[in-house]
């Protein structure tokens, strides 16, 4: 995220790192990056760095419907994490630091939680395609070795539903398409741009539903799974390539991640089945490249009709929009 929350004020944060993790904050400073949380570099007394993440509960309904149950699921996750670096011995797994007490996650309030993880320095990617055939195979590698170590962890991952964030929203804006949207300075332009698709976009989400449906037998034998091993989720560090923000993490067909990676034909799909020995369905890397669209379209309506302000988030949100809806038409012919 591009700027913090306006409702989080440092002084309630230290606290927390001193009394959860031991860290007296020397200079905390914001670090614009991700899609998902918010990111502070932490430099302790000691002179080390931190990476120090904040997650709004309000934003992670794929783990839960509550904030309690959400909290819990990413504890849970990032749980995960630390058991494939420290248990499997995936080295290329960024793990988080554990508290006191063993945990991984504290309560910062009510809507707020948070974690800290190493200080990687390394060279890292932007969001969306690879930018070349080799990252896209080291990328293959991680999640295939990721996939295999599934028997080290058992059951202790979170299952993961596949759903898309702000349905709730979504479906609100679908039954009252016309309703105005007065929370801040870009929700009426949205809107009116959305109310031009609003049969596309409920063709869309019933053809996610009954492909859902129709893949529950091929989804019985899930793995564990990273979830987004997209290029700005990669580090290059000192030689290697790592992944990190396991936040994601979860028991589910491996096609979530291949989805995520593969190029268009046949090459990835078999450089992958090779690795692993396992077969990929066709149609489960269709649910789960649909599932990245519609929350992408469903993101933007849970932004633009509540209350918003005039921020590069926001901004990079509006001008995006209209090339997203301008791909519901290829989307509807996938999943016909």
């Amino acid at each position: 995220m591009r700027s913090p929350p306006a409702d989080l004020a440092l002084e309630r944060l230290r606290p927390v790192l001193a009394a959860g993790w031991r860290l007296l904050a020397v200079s905390l400073d914001y670090v614009p990056e991700g899609a998902g949380s918010y990111h502070w570099r932490l430099t302790g007394e000691d002179g080390q760095p931190h990476f120090v993440t904040v997650d709004d509960l309000d934003r992670k309904d794929w783990l839960g419907s509550t904030r309690e149950s959400v909290f819990a699921g990413l504890g849970r996750a990032l749980a995960t994490a630390d058991a494939l670096r420290h248990e499997a011995g995936l080295e290329f797994v960024v793990a988080p630091v554990a508290c006191g007490d063993g945990e991984f996650l504290r309560r910062l309030d009510g809507r707020y939680a948070v974690s800290v993880f190493p200080f990687v320095a390394g060279r890292s990617y932007p969001f969306g395609s690879f930018p070349h055939a080799r990252l896209r195979e080291q990328a293959l590698d991680m999640v295939a070795a990721l996939h295999r170590a599934t028997r080290v962890l058992g059951g202790r991952a979170p299952r993961h539903v596949p759903d898309f964030g702000g349905r709730e929203d979504l479906t609100v804006f679908l039954l009252d398409p016309d309703r105005p949207w007065n929370g801040g300075p870009f929700g009426e332009t949205a809107r009116s741009l959305l109310a031009t698709r609003t049969g596309d976009i409920a063709r869309l989400v019933a053809g996610f539903d009954r492909l859902v449906e129709a893949t529950v037998p091929a989804r019985a034998n899930p793995v564990i799974t990273h979830g987004e091993p997209h290029p700005g989720n990669l580090m290059s560090v000192n030689g290697r390539v790592v992944l990190i923000d396991w936040d994601t993490a979860a028991l589910a067909p491996p096609e979530r991640d291949v989805a995520v990676i593969a190029a268009p034909g046949r090459e990835d799909l078999d450089i992958y089945q090779q690795k692993t020995g396992r077969a990929l369905d066709p149609a489960i890397l269709i649910l789960y490249r649909a599932r990245w669209y519609l929350d992408d379209i469903a993101s933007a309506i849970r932004m633009f009709r509540h209350r918003h302000h005039d921020t590069a988030d926001t901004r990079l949100w509006r001008d995006g929009l209209a090339a997203r809806l301008e791909q519901l038409p290829a989307w509807l012919d996938q999943l016909a």
